[in-house]
C-alpha cells in the first residue's frame, strides 16, 4: 500500500512531444511522439488519449504503437513512456497539429502544437514538350512469348495440382467417416478463479521473497493475474502494460475495492521489477492476499449475474 501510495502522490514531469519530420510531400508519413519522462522510483499513472482515423481534417492517422517503457541503465535514475503516432496526408497546405492532453496522476497536461506542411511533387514546365520518339521494330522469340504468358501454363498446372488435391482429400475424408470414430472422455475445463486460486495458494506457501527472490515473487503473482484476466474479461493483458490494463476494465462493473486493489498489485510489482523497489514482508503478504480478494469476488460476482440471466 505504501509503494502505491508513493506512486500516485509524487507529481510527474510536464507531457512532452515531437514531431518529425515537420515537411512531407503528399501520401509520405510524420511521426508524432508523446512521452512523459519520470524518475525509476515515481512511477506515475499515466493515460494517454485514444485516436480514432483522423488527427485533424485532412491529416489521416495510418497506425499508433502501444505505449512503450525504454529500456535504461542501472545507473540512469530517469526513464520515459512513449507512444507514437504516424500522420499522413493525402491535401497540400499548412496543417495545425493543437496540444494533445495527457493525464498523469490525475491532471491533465498538454504539449505543444506543430505546423505540418504538406506539398505536392514540383513539376517542370519550363522545358516544354518533347516530339515524340521513332517508332523502331523489336525481333520477338520464344523466350519473350514465355515472359509474356507464363501464367498460361503455370496456371494448367495449379489447376490440375488443385484437382488432384480436391481428389485426394475427398477419398481421405471418406475413409475417415467409415472408419469408427474413437470416443475421448475429455476432463471438463476448470474454471478460471479455481485455477488462479490455486497457483495463488502454491505461491503464498512458498513464499521465495524470504529467500531473496522478490522481483521472482511478484512477477509469478502478476502472471497469474493476467491469464485470469485473459480469460475473464477476455483481455490481452500479457501485452499490455499495467495502465493500459486499468483501463481497458475501467468499464466492466469492478468496485472500487476491486478496482483499488488490481491498481495496487499491478503498480507495486511495476515499481519491483523496473525501479528495483524492495517491499518488507507485510507488503509481500499483502501482494498475495489483495490478489486471491480480486480473484475471489470477481469470480462471485460474475457466478451470481449468469445465475441471474440465466
Amino acid at each position: 500500500m505504501l509503494a502505491f501510495t508513493l506512486a500516485i502522490g509524487l507529481k510527474a514531469q510536464k507531457a512532452d512531444a515531437t514531431f518529425t519530420p515537420k515537411q512531407i510531400l503528399i501520401g509520405e508519413q510524420a511521426v508524432m511522439t508523446l512521452s512523459v519522462s519520470y524518475q525509476k522510483d515515481q512511477l506515475p499513472v499515466v493515460v494517454f488519449p485514444l485516436f480514432g482515423d483522423t488527427l485533424i481534417t485532412n491529416v489521416e492517422i495510418v497506425r499508433t504503437t502501444d505505449v512503450d517503457t525504454l529500456s535504461t541503465a542501472e545507473d540512469v535514475s530517469e526513464t520515459r513512456l512513449e507512444k507514437k503516432i504516424y500522420l499522413t496526408s493525402w491535401d497540400t497546405g499548412f496543417y495545425a497539429i493543437p496540444p494533445i492532453e495527457i493525464t498523469i496522476n490525475g491532471e491533465k497536461q498538454s504539449t505543444e502544437a506543430f505546423l505540418l506542411t504538406v506539398k505536392t511533387v514540383e513539376i517542370d514546365t519550363t522545358g516544354g514538350i518533347k516530339a515524340p520518339s521513332e517508332i523502331y521494330d523489336v525481333e520477338v522469340g520464344y523466350q519473350d512469348y514465355l515472359e509474356a504468358y507464363w501464367y498460361y501454363p503455370v496456371g494448367a498446372l495449379s489447376l490440375a495440382g488443385l484437382i488432384v488435391a480436391i481428389i485426394l482429400l475427398v477419398r481421405a475424408q471418406r475413409k475417415k467417416r467409415d472408419a469408427r470414430p474413437e470416443v475421448i472422455q475429455q476432463e471438463p475445463t476448470r474454471p478460471a478463479n479455481e485455477i488462479a486460486q490455486e497457483r495463488l495458494l502454491e505461491i503464498q506457501h512458498d513464499k521465495i521473497y524470504s529467500r531473496g527472490k522478490i522481483k521472482q515473487y511478484h512477477t509469478e503473482i502478476t502472471d497469474v493475474l493476467r491469464d485470469y484476466l485473459e480469460v475473464i474479461y477476455e483481455i490481452p493483458a500479457h501485452e499490455l502494460t499495467s495502465n493500459e490494463i486499468l483501463t481497458r476494465l475501467r468499464y466492466v462493473g469492478l468496485t472500487d475495492q476491486e478496482a483499488l486493489q488490481l491498481r495496487v498489485v499491478l503498480n507495486r510489482a511495476d515499481m519491483v521489477k523496473f525501479a528495483k523497489d524492495r517491499p518488507d514482508n507485510n507488503e509481500n503478504e499483502e501482494a498475495i492476499n489483495q490478489t486471491l480478494g480480486f480473484v475471489t469476488t470477481t469470480a462471485e460476482r460474475m457466478l451470481t449475474d449468469k445465475e441471474i440471466n440465466e
